[in-house]
């Protein structure tokens, strides 16, 4: 390496993976001060001119606008030490990005396969985990994906554009166009490329929700999926393809790859199914007024007379225990387009132009059973 890269006591400007890994876990992951998930390591005090080492309790994470601001004596160090020891990461409980790949197409890259003009490119036991949406300002889209990690935990989103990733024991790493969560025990979990103007690209991925898992192993891999118990190599799949639709499905769920049917157990036989619902079944209205399923009790009802979720204090769950939305007025409606914890909820087109006009004020999420 060449003395420019050095500073006055030969020391180098690499840093050691196990220091970076370190400066990474106490600050979330994150700038310090902002939870932007693009960083740069900013030695606090000594600067890395006055530096013999690359001391992690003496270093922390910036994003390059915070960073600027500390070069440019905006921020004091005083600051950057408060923040070092009160990251905004642990305080939300997340570190974030805007991304700007290429939005104006439904394109998505997942391994080697693609989706294209579909809304939703994975829908998995009835719940979409990757789509997009139309923005109301623009010709562009909107992309939402929803990533679990091991044993069925979400550990990312993308709402809206916006990049989530959950703090927790998985490290997160930001470096050039590729954003990767990797996991001690299971290695990498996700590895997103954003390039600017580009589709983006999920090239490795271990997801897992409920009994099925969804692996891709690099960007030149196939999708993989299966039984959580069936080793990698022998997981069917889908390779070099490219899954095309018809475009943007305004009044329904549109889906290029769908795993799994939505969770259900059965219930009634059809005949005394029938017999029930006729007396004491209560009709559940999609947003455009056609019957969806009923309400038996506690249990949510499909047309099949199988059991899809259970109501529980004014709340619908799926047979899983997932808390989906709130029965209200004969409707299983979400106030908002996101939940609580920031993870974005598929919206059918259709109904959420007419919500302002609807009675009942939320989005229709009928279509989670079946």
């Amino acid at each position: 390496m060449s003395k420019s890269r050095k500073n006055k006591y030969n020391l180098s400007r690499y840093i050691p993976s196990s220091v970076k890994e370190k400066i990474r876990r106490d600050a979330g992951y994150g700038c310090v001060f902002c939870g932007c998930i693009l960083v740069e390591y900013e030695h606090i005090d000594p600067e890395y001119h006055n530096a013999k080492e690359h001391d992690p309790d003496k270093m922390t994470l910036l994003c390059p606008m915070c960073h600027d601001k500390v070069t440019k004596k905006l921020l004091s160090k005083k600051k950057v030490w408060e923040a070092k020891k009160s990251p905004k990461a642990f305080d939300d409980g997340y570190v974030s990005d805007t991304l700007m790949v290429a939005t104006e197409s439904l394109d998505l890259l997942m391994g080697s396969a693609r989706t294209t003009m579909m809304a939703v490119a994975i829908n998995l036991y009835g719940k979409p985990l990757f789509w997009f949406e139309p923005s109301d300002d623009d010709d562009n889209y909107k992309i939402c994906c929803i990533f679990y990690g091991a044993e069925g935990k979400p550990i990312a989103y993308i709402n809206r554009n916006e990049y989530i990733a959950l703090v927790g024991k998985q490290d997160i790493v930001s470096k050039g166009v590729s954003l990767t969560i990797a996991d001690k025990k299971y290695g990498v979990l996700l590895e997103l490329s954003r390039e600017g103007d580009q589709p983006l690209h999920i090239k490795r991925l271990f997801t897992q929700l409920y009994s099925t898992k969804v692996v891709i192993s690099g960007e030149n891999s196939a999708v993989s999926f299966g039984d959580i118990k069936t080793p990698n190599e022998q997981l069917g799949g889908i390779s070099g393809l490219t899954l095309a639709g018809q475009g943007y499905s305004p009044n329904g769920v549109q889906t290029a790859l769908g795993l799994g049917g939505v969770p259900q157990e059965s219930f009634l036989s059809i005949v005394y199914g029938a017999m029930q619902i006729s007396r004491f079944g209560k009709p559940i209205l999609r947003f455009d007024g056609s019957i969806t399923g009923w309400v038996l009790g506690n249990r949510i009802v499909n047309k099949a007379y199988r059991s899809v979720g259970i109501l529980s204090h004014g709340k619908a769950y799926s047979i899983a225990g997932e808390y989906v939305a709130d029965y209200i007025g004969n409707q299983l409606l979400h106030s908002n387009d996101q939940y609580e914890s920031g993870e974005p909820i598929y919206i059918i087109h259709n109904d959420r132009c007419s919500r302002n006009t609807k009675s009942n004020q939320g989005y229709d999420l009928s279509y989670r059973f079946g």
